[in-house]
């Protein structure tokens, strides 16, 4: 089961490659990825391949701290819906506990915990990643760094640190972390963790409202199943040109069992196999028309084992071959020019 991650967690990535003179698209065609691949923001994509893009960012730039920086610019807006929720609360404390909570369903592998003692807090991030042989430094880096920008927009200033835990050897440089975070280091820790004062848990978030927060709750646990349908197709495309699509990875996408994906679906009339050829037709037809691939490299990038099998889902669907359909409505996109 893949573990998937939105595109926004990368947001900055390409403006910061570009800051040290580095082509995005190079990177993205190393692992062989489109260079569109991170136009989307709410494109999913596996937690491994951005650990990838962040650790060959960090070779072609030679910055050794590349997903600290990428963990600056980037705030709240990460958290999506999480993120308005907890906007909504009454006190940090409450905050802090509602994103431990919630955020293992949106970000898979990451689990967060709050933990009190007497005078101080301290805010821990572990990130479990299924098929890593090792911690990421740049991905933890990255991780705690989004997660010290939300707390300080939550606490409205940049919250003064007592320590940072963080996984990974002592850097060769150090500067940088010191600068950035303004906070003892504590390194070869097994987890990533934000140490400050336990007094700013109490601080009030500015507008938040306890109504509007049982709103979005309500919406959240609505919205989990209502379009499911959508979600599924959205997923299988966004699979497509990674890997063969199985039901077991998109269920893993939507944090269920395969047999309760398939439930939900039959609840609807619908199959896993149904979307999965209907998410391949859209995707064949937008290859068809907006790009010069060849067909063999189409099938591929579907998931077909044969260029034949391609053939005959195109004409059972749309009457036409893919080469007469492409011949077609290019024909018409000419015509209108």
């Amino acid at each position: 089961m893949q573990q998937m991650v939105r595109v926004a967690a990368l947001t900055g990535y390409v403006a910061l490659l570009a800051e040290y003179k580095v082509d995005a698209r190079q990177l993205l065609a190393d692992l062989s990825l489109p260079p569109d691949y991170l136009d989307r923001p709410d494109r999913l994509i596996p937690v491994l391949t951005k650990i990838d893009l962040l650790e060959l960012a960090a070779r072609a730039t030679g910055c050794r701290h590349f997903g600290l920086l990428l963990g600056r610019h980037q705030n709240i807006s990460t958290l999506g819906l999480v993120g308005l929720l907890i906007q909504q609360c009454e006190t940090m404390r409450e905050a802090l506990t509602t994103i431990a909570e919630q955020i293992g369903r949106h970000v898979q592998g990451l689990e967060v915990r709050l933990t009190e003692t007497e005078g101080q807090a301290s805010y821990h991030f572990t990130y479990q990643v299924a098929g890593q042989t090792q911690p990421s430094r740049q991905h933890n880096d990255h991780t705690l760094m989004v997660a010290y920008n939300i707390i300080s927009f939550l606490y409205g200033e940049s919250i003064k640190l007592r320590a940072v835990y963080l996984v990974g050897d002592d850097p060769i440089d150090v500067e940088p972390y010191t600068r950035l975070l303004q906070a003892p280091l504590c390194f070869n820790s097994k987890d990533s963790a934000l140490v400050f004062d336990r007094r700013c848990l109490e601080q009030p978030i500015a507008g938040g409202s306890p109504m509007l927060r049982r709103l979005i709750n309500s919406l959240m646990r609505h919205h989990q199943w209502n379009d499911i349908e959508d979600k599924v197709e959205w997923i299988i495309t966004n699979l497509l040109p990674l890997d063969q699509v199985k039901l077991d990875d998109v269920a893993g996408a939507l944090a269920v069992s395969a047999r309760t994906l398939q439930v939900r679906l039959a609840q609807r009339g619908l199959s896993f196999q149904q979307l999965l050829d209907r998410a391949r037709m859209k995707a064949a037809q937008t290859y068809l028309l907006d790009t010069d691939l060849r067909l063999s490299e189409i099938a591929e990038l579907l998931g077909y084992s044969q260029l034949s099998a391609l053939t005959r889902s195109f004409k059972r669907v749309t009457g036409e071959s893919p080469t007469q359909w492409r011949r077609k409505h290019k024909a018409e996109i000419q015509g209108f020019a």
